[in-house]
């Protein structure tokens, strides 16, 4: 078993599932853009096989937990339809800033197309996201998609700070991880429940679970970006180093370093001096910061978890249960331990 949410796994476990939202989506896109030059472009990204449609598929369980497995899905296909497009309209503009070449084992779209047609269209999906959200004609799901829209396009404002000549602080770095990730995957679960209740107080633990399962996910990610490999990531690694970007493992290292690696660090990300990213990742590894932020993951993940055991048992909860188990270090901690 890997340290990332393995997409053979994926696919293994929710096979079925995965393929009826690609098919969705697929449907959805065919449709809205039959006669825009911007057709041939974006269809390839929606029907990635290496993209695990991680989202939509929580909307779905979550749809089915409550509303049971067959209820009417046609406005649950447009949520997941817009759940993944809002994503990677996001992930076009974040492969811009971060300058990431590679998407999911192939070229990144600005790569492909040029700076001028990722950002046309990552503004063109983005504005479509709003459509399909009102067509379900429940506005409190055109609300939701709205403010997690709003977190998604400040967070690349705030993403700036990450390198900067100043130390970030943990809160910022919390409140921007929500904004990055946590906040779609919390939107994801609430409209699946939406869709299917009322219930203020389902609604609010299927919204804490959506949060809890981003945090644990986006943690882990930044795990990799230290220790990963391309088959983790889906491209190059190291970018995080390279690009001297701060994340909360970053903050570990400087706070529990020796005097030596805390001044490296400092070095390296506050006055960007020279430092090879191997000494970098070596360093964030021995401080134990790596580690800490892998507790930091297992901890959200178990959050979310029991959140889910409050909730009556069915198949759809059960997947649930499995794709956020999914999330878990067994074997890169093994692998750290041998190597110090």
């Amino acid at each position: 078993m890997t340290i990332r949410l393995n997409l053979r796994q994926v696919v293994d476990l929710f096979h079925t599932d995965r393929q009826i939202i690609i098919d969705w989506i697929t449907e959805v896109i065919e449709d809205e853009y039959k006669d825009s030059v911007l057709r041939e472009l974006i269809i390839p990204i929606f029907a990635n096989d290496k993209s695990k449609k991680l989202r939509p598929l929580i909307a779905l369980y979550v749809y089915r937990s409550i509303a049971g497995p067959n209820a009417d899905i046609t406005n649950l296909k447009l949520i997941c339809a817009a759940i993944e497009i809002s994503h990677n309209a996001s992930l076009i503009v974040d492969d811009i800033f971060d300058k990431d070449n590679l998407r999911r084992g192939e070229e990144s779209f600005y790569v492909k197309y040029g700076t001028f047609t990722a950002l046309s269209a990552a503004y063109n999906l983005s504005a479509f996201v709003f459509d399909l959200a009102t067509r379900t004609n429940i506005p409190s799901i055109v609300r939701e998609f709205g403010r997690v829209g709003t977190a998604l396009s400040s967070s690349l404002y705030l993403s700036k700070d990450l390198k900067t000549n100043k130390p970030i602080s943990k809160d910022f770095f919390m409140n921007l991880l929500y904004r990055k990730t946590s906040a779609l995957f919390e939107g994801s679960s609430l409209a699946g429940a939406m869709l299917a209740s009322n219930d203020k107080e389902l609604l609010k633990l299927y919204s804490k679970f959506g949060e809890y399962f981003g945090n644990a996910y986006q943690l882990r990610d930044d795990v990799l970006a230290i220790v990963g490999t391309i088959d983790d990531l889906g491209k190059l690694p190291d970018s995080d180093i390279t690009n001297r970007f701060q994340s909360l493992i970053t903050i570990e290292g400087m706070e529990n370093g020796n005097d030596w690696e805390k001044q490296t660090l400092n070095d390296y990300y506050l006055r960007n001096k020279s430092v090879n990213p191997e000494t970098i990742r070596e360093i964030l590894i021995k401080t134990g910061a790596v580690h800490k932020v892998m507790d930091m993951a297992i901890q959200y993940r178990d959050q979310a978890l029991y959140i889910l055991k409050q909730f009556p048992k069915s198949q759809s909860l059960e997947l649930l249960s499995d794709l956020t188990r999914l999330i878990n270090f067994e074997s890169i901690k093994t692998r750290l331990d041998e190597n110090q």
